[in-house]
């Protein structure tokens, strides 16, 4: 199911997006959690997300730290 959050998330345009999410349709990790599989820190654009300035979110690198916040 297809999410607001899915509408505005930036996760699929980052150099940091893991290599496992785009078959698995993985996004919003600041909210659903971190990603299954290895991330590669190579920048980040959480902070600059509508969905991060949504819940006020603080931290980066969610597909590798896991979610910052549980909104669903």
């Amino acid at each position: 199911m297809s999410t607001i959050e899915d509408k505005y998330c930036k996760c699929e345009r980052c150099t940091s997006y893991p290599d496992c999410a785009p078959d698995q349709g993985l996004l919003v990790f600041c909210l659903r959690g971190k990603a299954p599989c290895s991330v590669t820190m190579r920048g980040c654009l959480c902070t600059s997300c509508k969905v991060h300035d949504m819940y006020s979110l603080r931290r980066e690198y969610h597909c590798l730290q896991g979610a910052e916040r549980k909104a669903f």
